[in-house]
């Protein structure tokens, strides 16, 4: 089995039968035997092994051709590797509903930082799971002798080193769903993870990182995470945000700003995970072609905003002409 996370329609191989989960490479159309599950889009559902049918034997298996298997996703992420999973899962495990359950919060917790209420059982275990697969990046990147300043890789660089990252997850889950290992974060691969999001909070605050920008509907937390030259967890936002503000307070949206791996900026629209109005939310609906409109008008040549109804982004592949201010007029 081959993985494989880029943006690059140029770098999907032709002679693959290609499975796509949780998002679309740019320009990408299957053909009549790939396989593709996307759930950004409008009325899509709120994790991606939602979208996915139930196997007869396997998913690799039920639509097999004579073509090696590549398993393709624009960005790598928990909710990806569960959906690469579930793809190569037997029908006699998923049916377990532990199984099920697990892979399900796991997807959630990812995609939302919340499980839904009948899942709220297994709020603990997600939250650990979510962050035990992501320290396996540390070793990767050592694996890979990669600079631990991510503002130096090449995008050569991050292509291997997040389809290797998506590769030995989704392994993890495979072989804790079958009973060969112990699920991502139950051996406390997790803890100091998650104590780290503690002191990334304040790094957060003291830079001054995390700002309120009013907007005519109140104010939106806004963090800046650029040069900061490695990866911060969406939960130090947060965490950072609801100790300088009532958060009740505010807007349910959030907004993010990062270096374009292309150089410019890139920023990815989210929400607060516990905000009442959340639920409320629908970039889906309108929201994202205005943001692409106003980028075509600065550049006509932008790749468009996208993304699923809490959460999208600016383009993978050009940087986006906005400034944060434009933004949160657009979405208002």
């Amino acid at each position: 089995m081959r993985y494989l996370v880029t943006t690059n329609l140029s770098h999907i191989p032709k002679d693959h039968q290609i499975i796509m989960v949780d998002g679309t490479v740019p320009g990408w159309q299957p053909r009549s035997d790939d396989l593709h599950w996307d759930h950004h889009r409008s009325g899509g559902a709120d994790i991606q092994i939602d979208e996915m049918p139930m196997p007869k034997t396997k998913l690799v298996e039920d639509f097999a051709t004579n073509r090696p298997v590549c398993i393709v996703t624009p960005q790598v992420d928990a909710d990806a590797c569960c959906a690469a999973a579930w793809v190569q899962l037997p029908r006699e495990v998923l049916v377990r509903s532990q199984v099920v359950d697990r892979l399900r919060a796991i997807a959630w917790d990812c995609d939302h930082l919340i499980v839904p209420e009948e899942l709220n059982h297994l709020a603990e275990f997600a939250l650990k799971a979510v962050a035990g697969m992501k320290t396996i990046g540390s070793a990767i990147a050592t694996e890979l002798q990669l600079s631990p300043d991510r503002q130096t890789w090449t995008p050569e660089d991050w292509e291997s080193y997040m389809s290797i990252s998506f590769q030995r997850s989704t392994e993890w889950l495979i072989a804790a769903a079958v009973g060969d290992h112990t699920w991502p974060g139950e051996q406390g691969e997790a803890d100091s993870y998650l104590k780290g999001l503690e002191s990334d909070a304040q790094q957060l605050i003291a830079q001054e990182r995390i700002r309120l920008i009013p907007t005519s509907r109140g104010f939106v937390g806004v963090c800046n995470l650029k040069g900061i030259g490695r990866y911060i967890d969406p939960r130090a936002f947060y965490q950072g945000l609801t100790s300088i503000a009532n958060v009740q307070s505010l807007r349910p949206e959030t907004l993010v700003i990062r270096e374009h791996k292309n150089g410019g900026t890139q920023y990815t629209l989210g929400c607060l995970p516990a905000h009442p109005q959340t639920p409320k939310l629908d970039y889906t609906s309108g929201i994202f072609e205005r943001l692409t409109q106003a980028e075509l008008i600065k550049n006509p040549h932008a790749e468009g905003w996208g993304g699923r109804r809490t959460v999208g982004g600016s383009g993978w592949n050009t940087s986006s002409q906005l400034a944060p201010e434009e933004i949160l007029e657009l979405i208002s």
